[in-house]
């Protein structure tokens, strides 16, 4: 694995401000007149450029690969001056069109994309990953403690981005009761969503994970410390640096330190990615959020009032289906923990 920590960090745009209030000045489509919309065309690659594919983003450095090489670039000019509401204008897995000077000079519209609304600016989109098949949600029973809350944040910023979720549940050997990985796997296999219990350390259940990422492209995400990079090792045979656990909090460290895309085998692509110590959703309201818990929205319809939070308002057909157990109080309790922002700081519109 390349060594790029030696690249500098590209400053902060001193405009970022600005430019937000200039993006949503250009998406007000009063100022137009009605035969002008809809005539934004998809911008074409410059003359004699080449396509290529983002395998890497580290500080100060985009590698791209290009038919059988991987080249350093950075964004053309032009593309920063772009008002966007994301806080990344590249991220991996994007294909993109390198220019004769050999700058990225355009950047092709997504299928699918894995993305966070920004830590320090919630209103700005973090893009994690583009143009892939499935996202692995990787938690840990212990050393960090499993959340169901959090997993299903990941649930929801896969679904919203086009891709399938699959449940990686590792370190299983340090689970004290299984009951509640029990009920999560009945829970999420009720809902279509595959649910893996493994063990890295004692290579317990890597058969399973195998067979999932066979021809796909797959992106790991997870809190830091659940154990990514293991599994990523055990699947491609290699010794990519493995974090310990803070004793004294119990949490991961950051060893992977940024994205990068490679092979598994012949026939997949994995994407491994910095831990998260938080994931707050990115442009979703509150009224939004049940669409994405089907199982709540079975018995939603039901509730006397419309829109119903699910929360206080009497005669509220979820809050029934929980007290008589047709409906799982772990969901139940993750949906409120993200409607009001328990588990985490709530960026909920």
């Amino acid at each position: 694995m390349t060594d790029y920590s030696s690249f500098e960090k590209p400053s902060e745009s001193r405009k970022e401000q600005r430019n937000e209030r200039k993006y949503y000045q250009q998406r007000d489509r009063s100022k137009f007149k009605k035969t002008d919309q809809g005539k934004e065309d998809q911008p074409k690659p410059p003359e004699n450029s080449q396509r290529g594919r983002v395998v890497a983003i580290s500080t100060g450095a985009i590698l791209v690969k290009v038919e059988n090489r991987v080249v350093s670039t950075s964004l053309k000019g032009s593309l920063k001056l772009e008002i966007t509401r994301n806080k990344n204008l590249v991220t991996v897995g994007d294909f993109v069109w390198i220019d004769e000077r050999g700058q990225i000079a355009l950047v092709d519209p997504r299928y699918s994309c894995l993305s966070r609304a920004d830590t320090l600016h919630h209103r700005k989109q973090h893009l994690i990953a583009a143009n892939i098949d499935q996202v692995l949600i990787v938690a840990s029973v212990e050393d960090p403690a499993l959340k169901p809350s959090l997993l299903d944040r990941f649930i929801i910023a896969t679904e919203r981005g086009g891709m399938k979720p699959v449940i990686i549940i590792n370190k299983i050997d340090l689970a004290k009761d299984m009951a509640l990985l029990n009920e999560l796997e009945a829970v999420y296999t009720l809902l279509g969503i595959p649910f893996i219990k493994l063990s890295a350390l004692h290579e317990i259940g890597l058969d399973a994970l195998k067979e999932i990422v066979k021809g796909k492209a797959s992106v790991f995400s997870g809190q830091s410390g659940v154990g990514k990079t293991s599994l990523i090792n055990d699947l491609t045979g290699g010794n990519r640096k493995v974090g310990a656990i803070v004793q004294k909090t119990k949490k991961g460290c950051h060893t992977t330190t940024y994205a990068e895309l490679f092979s598994i085998g012949e026939d997949a692509l994995c994407i491994d990615t910095p831990g998260i110590k938080s994931f707050a959703l990115w442009d979703i309201t509150q009224e939004e959020l049940t669409a994405y818990f089907s199982d709540l929205q079975e018995f939603a319809i039901h509730c006397k009032f419309n829109p119903c939070s699910h929360t206080h308002e009497p005669g509220c057909a979820v809050k029934a289906a929980v007290t008589s157990g047709l409906l799982s109080p772990i969901r139940y309790n993750s949906y409120i923990s993200i409607f009001e922002g328990h588990d985490e700081a709530n960026s909920l519109r």
